[in-house]
């Protein structure tokens, strides 16, 4: 018979137990309520008692259920140091390191990460995805891969080991004829459409949430999943963005082709993390952040560079890894 309580299960219960609610422990774990109260279920129907007091908001652990718990924070703890030293094999390489990484990073750092890591840590198997942070950050949580490079460190989620990567200010890039730096987005939305990020981008939800902040109203005429997009329209001279130097290399901008000026109000950055489970890779992540920042340095004084010394300086390569959460 297969045993009803496995290490995924406990990770579900602990959350549960430390939220008092389903749906605040599913979107701690970063899955479905259903998955929560499907799996809780099951348990208590082959343990056949009861683990949680669902007569009061928020629910309490039954007596089975404080007995569950006092031993699963202890179980939880030695299957993570158990996996972490199998993993790192007495400080030798590492059989297989999956990374995921945030669409903006894929072509400034994955390609020459992938060359150098093949005389570093990583020489039996590196494998790297990319895509939304949203997407690979669903992807470290359901064990699919070991690390990520995101915008969203999931602070409230246990468990995680975040390193600050670098840190990224907004720019307004517009076409190469805009040579006077705006001082009103929305006079210059008049004048020029606004290529906004759509909502299911973090981009856009960043840059809509500092706008309304800011009580400024541009209106949503032109809305893209891509910087690459955005790019197309802005080297066409169609209109003008928000983007930080990741974005005006992901769209394969060159220099001619884009006007690079301040953002005109309040400033608007982002941080982007290096996120691991716990316990889990030892001294790797330390191993990575190095040779990915000194990557990450190299283009911003190569290709970032070239967009002008403002854009330069809105690129900072995080020298403190182990920096606190802003």
């Amino acid at each position: 018979m297969k045993h009803p309580i496995t290490l995924r299960f406990i990770e579900i219960f602990i959350a549960a137990a430390e939220t008092g609610n389903m749906s605040k422990a599913a979107r701690k774990l970063g899955i479905s309520q259903a998955a929560i109260s499907q799996n809780i279920r099951q348990v208590e129907q082959a343990l056949d008692t009861d683990l949680f007091d669902r007569s009061t908001r928020p629910f309490r652990l039954t007596t089975a259920g404080n007995v569950l718990q006092a031993r699963a924070y202890h179980l939880l703890g030695i299957a993570n140091e158990t996996w972490g030293t199998i993993r790192e094999l007495g400080n030798s390489s590492l059989l297989e390191l999956r990374l995921a990484a945030m669409n903006s990073l894929a072509g400034p750092l994955l390609p020459d990460l992938f060359e150098q890591s093949r005389s570093n840590m990583w020489q039996d198997s590196f494998s790297m995805r990319s895509g939304l942070s949203f997407d690979q950050n669903e992807a470290l949580l359901n064990h699919e891969v070991d690390a990520v490079m995101t915008s969203d460190p999931m602070e409230g989620v246990a468990g995680l080991d975040r390193r600050a990567l670098l840190k990224e200010t907004f720019l307004v890039a517009g076409p190469a004829s805009m040579t006077t730096p705006p001082d009103d987005l929305e006079r210059l939305a008049e004048e020029l459409p606004f290529l906004r990020y759509n909502a299911h981008n973090m981009m856009g939800r960043t840059v809509d949430q500092h706008l309304r902040r800011l009580r400024i109203d541009v209106p949503r005429r032109a809305e893209f999943d891509s910087s690459w997009s955005i790019g197309e329209m802005i080297r066409a001279g169609k209109g003008w963005a928000i983007m930080t130097p990741l974005c005006l290399l992901e769209a394969h901008l060159r220099p001619q082709d884009v006007s690079v000026h301040a953002f005109p109000h309040v400033e608007l950055s982002r941080t982007i993390w290096l996120v691991t489970r716990q316990g889990e890779l030892g001294h790797i992540p330390d191993e990575l952040m190095a040779l990915s920042q000194e990557i990450l340095a190299r283009r911003r004084d190569q290709e970032i560079a070239a967009f002008g010394d403002l854009a330069r300086s809105a690129f900072h390569v995080l020298d403190d890894p182990t920096a606190p959460l802003q």
